[in-house]
């Protein structure tokens, strides 16, 4: 699946209904594709939210391929830089529930993919991720 979204919210949304489908085609064990989805959903929006502050219209490209169990996602953006591998492990010190929010997302993000990688260039960010069910995710 190729997919280019404008940075806005509820395309977001359709972009993940889209990449269900193809990893639903595609029989993707519903674990991954829930792993897939939350990650896919985290960066999306957050790209979104934070990456356009000028207010300006942006687009958001999504290449998504599955290869036997292995699921590729590699997102491309024209928001400002931002490199999701700079930021440490949140500490997560008691109730969760009463941390300062940020991070997490990210953090899960991370957590959950087998591989994990970033790069800035004269076209924008770059994100590429590999979900593999037989790997030890990449923390």
């Amino acid at each position: 699946m190729r997919l280019r979204i404008p940075n806005r919210l509820e395309d977001v949304f359709l972009a993940l209904d889209r990449a269900e489908g193809t990893l639903d085609r595609a029989e993707v064990d519903p674990s991954c594709r829930a792993d897939v989805r939350l990650v896919l959903e985290e960066l999306l929006v957050n790209t979104v939210r934070h990456g356009y502050p000028d207010g300006r219209e942006g687009s958001i490209e999504i290449l998504l391929r599955v290869e036997t169990d292995v699921v590729h996602l590699e997102l491309r953006d024209d928001a400002v830089p931002f490199d999701p591998l700079q930021y440490e492990t949140p500490e997560l010190p008691g109730d969760i529930a009463h941390r300062e929010i940020g991070g997490l997302g990210l953090h899960l993000a991370r957590s959950i993919a087998s591989d994990f990688h970033y790069a800035r260039d004269a076209d924008g960010n770059r994100v590429v991720i590999r979900f593999d069910p037989s790997d030890e995710p990449a923390t």
